[in-house]
């Protein structure tokens, strides 16, 4: 039985309680700020428009690996269910497409000189020419 919770004990000790998977960024003098997950659904998802007195450009990813685990993590939808719902907003008239750029590299060149972008890169390329808003 000792040998049992030694072995349980060392185990959960080798088990990540929770991996970040990346980051949600603006620009590095950005007033935009997102406090929470749901902070950052409802910017994503087109329904908070504005912060730190900016009007939010959306900047998403097409990198499959990076987008999944935002989508995921942060929004609870799948690529389709999102496709779907941003093509419903659009096409009422209520929001414009999110700019999509191809990796972490672009997210951050598009985050340069626009105070109101926001977007998310992978926990490896966050440094410091971001300000990491919240991490996933």
């Amino acid at each position: 039985m000792r040998n049992f919770y030694i072995i349980f004990v060392g185990l959960m000790c080798l088990a990540p309680l929770s991996a970040v998977a990346g980051a949600i960024v603006a620009a590095k003098d950005s007033p935009v700020a997102v406090a929470s997950v749901d902070d950052a659904k409802k910017v994503f998802l087109g329904r908070e428009t504005s912060s730190g007195g900016k009007t939010l450009t959306l900047i998403y990813q097409k990198n499959a690996s990076v987008r999944g685990d935002f989508e995921s993590k942060v929004l609870g939808k799948t690529g389709a269910d999102l496709a779907a719902y941003w093509t419903k907003l659009i096409f009422s008239g209520k929001a414009t497409a999110p700019t999509e750029v191809a990796d972490d590299a672009a997210v951050k060149a598009k985050l340069k000189g626009n105070p109101g972008a926001i977007g998310y890169i992978s926990d490896a390329a966050v440094d410091d020419s971001v300000k990491v808003l919240l991490k996933y």
